[in-house]
């Protein structure tokens, strides 16, 4: 599965990847051994066969910037359940350092939502992040998820739901050009 934003590509990994996948699997830490990397599309292939219209156990997706050949981070929906929390999507991405600052988790997060609600037909998505993590912050309120929460440690919880995603995109459509 391929998703096309203005800058990016958004990728689910196949066995083509490998060399990819073992540089940026775990980025933050290096590389890992290319036995690790063959688990690790494994384990995203496997939980894509989960996802269905209307529940998404977990979609994984690499980030490419477009026209280039190496992943620059990782976004995607996970939906498997725990005990507190058996229906909840929660988004994610994160992004190497060397490309942050760039709008590309933005819209990654766009485009992630976008997929969210009209192709696979979730009802909604929350989204997180540390208290410190302004960027973070920034990316969830642009995306046109809502502040519905502060921990006690001071961490914001977001979501968004399926009806003011409708309404944020009639909104966009119509002032697109301003």
């Amino acid at each position: 599965m391929e998703l096309y934003t203005n800058d990016l590509l958004l990728k689910t990994v196949t066995d083509d990847d490998i060399d990819e996948v073992a540089r940026m699997w775990e980025f933050e830490k290096g590389n890992i051994p290319l036995s690790e990397a063959q688990k690790a599309i494994e384990y995203m292939q496997n939980n894509h066969k989960q996802n269905h219209t209307g529940y998404i156990y977990h979609l994984c997706f690499a980030i490419y910037e477009k026209d280039m050949d190496k992943i620059i981070g990782w976004c995607g929906l996970d939906g498997k359940p725990d005990s507190k929390n058996p229906d909840r999507m929660e988004i994610f991405y994160l992004i190497d350092s060397a490309y942050r600052n760039k709008g590309y988790a933005t819209q990654c997060a766009l485009k992630l939502l976008e997929h969210a609600f009209e192709v696979a037909k979730i009802e909604r998505v929350f989204g997180g992040c540390f208290k410190d993590n302004i960027s973070s912050y920034k990316v969830l309120s642009k995306s046109g998820m809502v502040l519905y929460q502060i921990r006690e440690n001071g961490d914001p919880k977001f979501f968004i739901d399926k009806d003011i995603y409708a309404k944020l995109k009639v909104y966009r459509e119509r002032y697109k050009d301003i």
